[in-house]
């Protein structure tokens, strides 16, 4: 294999001095890997001729979904001369030789397929020639994709421009789960097919594996894969026996599923105001919130930013009080170096596929130090069962199934790494919105590591209007969220406009900008550019 390295061409890189210090953590600079992986094919002689075998787990390593082949190509013609975004691709030269030339990021690999044991394959992202034909020379092509038009790229140029990231930049997502699923659909494919083959199709290993994996990246000594977030919350309340004539303290601002989980157990939610930054849990609210009936506090990490659990414990003070984490947006977030997930006695978490640890449908998952409350919880969520056909106590069905614990587990590896960006893309805002008066910019509390989940901007009195500006320049956004718990119509009657003045402010002036760890620098400065026109600044 012969590569030529020129200047590189970094796609997004990060702002020229950027202080990335309670936002993003440090980390050491990628070895290159290269664009064209050479493999052996397995041959098997036989009297009756040479068996050749290419199979996805020992040489391609993804799936076929397309097959073409190259013959009789005129003497000194070339082939290829395009880009692929995302498409993967394995070359065999059947009879004769063939040149073949991969480029990305100003490196060149260039490699001669002269023998039909061997193969040569080549990731997504990169510009492709052949050339050198022989005379009678057969290549077979072998993509992980069926056709698609709209994932080549045709000029050099054009290639250049997306492969350093100058490709113009005219609208921009809120969030596009089809990014995520282009980037890891090779390995969510193999996933779901390992699952499927197993007929493993409730429980297993497939789900055990998960559970073990998540418990000891929260640090929590068990976990519980569950139906989703809200399950994973109530189940966590219902196996502490909570219930009737219980109440739980729960933020005003934070999405239904908080509350709704108290009232699923039977138990009373006992709202408490928010701080008017940062939107989580004031603690000092909740001490004058406890009472004699209080069996549990529910801090939520919003956003993505953690709760302060020390304050929480300072104002619990040493009473028999539950604390159960909501941890649904927080997966990987960190207080005072401590993971989220094993910060309470509890936490629960979802896997709705907008979060930062997403599955394909929905899921979630509680995690604990107490192996014995996960075995409640597990017992609970199996029908109240521990054995087929006996069941100990009143349960229901709530469980993670295989197919999304295989897509949990192929994803959890780099979660760390798509955090990271989220750190990144959200220091861009941070100092790109700065100096814009009439904007509120997310905190970071210096014992915080938020994950960015959400980027939140307070826009009090213009919220709606930027908002409105914002879909015509074609950004997306969001609002997290626009009715608080308390007027919701569910609780008509039980609170009142005004009870909650922070959450109410909030849920009026709060707009989630775009954020995820598939968007491009350039994305974000689109946005920047955008909101500062608006403001004038």
């Amino acid at each position: 294999m012969t590569r030529r390295r020129g200047k590189a061409l970094a796609r997004d890189l990060p702002l020229e001095g950027a202080q990335t210090a309670a936002v993003l953590p440090a980390t050491a600079p990628a070895r290159a890997p290269r664009l064209v992986e050479l493999v052996d094919l397995q041959t098997i002689p036989m009297p009756n001729g040479i068996l050749g075998v290419a199979e996805v787990s020992k040489h391609i390593g993804f799936p076929v979904h397309r097959a073409y082949y190259l013959r009789d190509v005129p003497k000194g013609a070339g082939r290829g001369g395009h880009g692929h975004r995302h498409l993967r691709q394995c070359f065999l030269c059947l009879r004769g030789s063939v040149r073949l030339s991969i480029s990305r990021a100003g490196v060149t690999d260039i490699v001669e397929l002269n023998r039909p044991s061997q193969a040569a394959v080549v990731g997504p992202g990169c510009w492709r020639d052949l050339s050198d034909f022989s005379e009678d020379s057969v290549v077979i092509v072998l993509a992980s994709e069926e056709y698609d038009e709209t994932d080549y790229i045709r000029s050099h140029d054009d290639f250049l421009a997306w492969d350093a990231g100058r490709e113009p930049v005219t609208s921009v997502p809120y969030l596009d789960l089809g990014r995520g699923a282009q980037e890891m659909g090779v390995e969510l494919e193999l996933a779901m097919r390992r699952v499927m083959k197993s007929g493993w199709y409730i429980g297993g290993p497939e789900t055990g594996r998960f559970e073990a994996s998540f418990a000891e990246y929260c640090q929590a000594q068990a976990c519980v894969g569950v139906g989703n977030g809200l399950e994973a919350l109530a189940l966590t309340l219902r196996a502490w026996g909570i219930g009737r004539g219980d109440e739980v303290i729960v933020p005003a601002h934070t999405f239904v599923a908080s509350a709704l989980a108290v009232n699923d157990v039977g138990a009373t939610p006992v709202l408490v105001d928010v701080e008017p930054d940062t939107g989580l849990m004031d603690m000092r609210k909740v001490a004058a919130a406890i009472g004699p009936a209080t069996r549990a506090v529910m801090p939520v990490h919003l956003y993505g930013h953690p709760a302060d659990i020390d304050a929480l414990g300072e104002a619990i003070a040493g009473r028999d009080i539950k604390v159960l984490e909501d941890a649904c947006q927080a997966h990987g977030a960190q207080y005072k170096g401590r993971r989220c997930g094993a910060l309470g006695d509890a936490a629960a978490f979802s896997f709705y596929p907008t979060k930062n640890l997403g599955a394909l449908g929905d899921g979630g998952a509680m995690t604990t130090r107490d192996p014995a409350l996960a075995e409640h919880v597990r017992m609970l969520a199996n029908y109240g069962s521990r054995e087929k056909y006996r069941h100990e106590i009143a349960g229901r069905n709530s469980r993670l199934d295989p197919l999304q614990a295989a897509v949990l587990s192929a994803k959890l590896p780099h979660l760390d790494v798509w955090n990271a960006r989220r750190g990144e893309l959200a220091l861009r805002y941070l100092m790109g919105l700065a100096d814009v008066r009439g904007l509120g910019l997310p905190p970071v509390r210096g014992w915080a590591r938020p994950i960015w989940h959400v980027f939140p901007v307070r826009a009090p009195g213009v919220r709606d209007e930027l908002q409105k500006f914002l879909a015509t320049r074609g950004v997306g956004t969001n609002i997290h969220y626009p009715i608080p718990v308390h007027l919701q119509p569910c609780y008509a009657g039980r609170w009142a406009a005004g009870d909650f003045p922070v959450a109410e402010r909030l849920a009026a002036s709060v707009l989630s900008l775009p954020l995820d760890a598939t968007h491009s620098n350039r994305e974000i400065d689109f946005v920047i550019a955008a909101i500062r026109e608006f403001f004038g600044a």
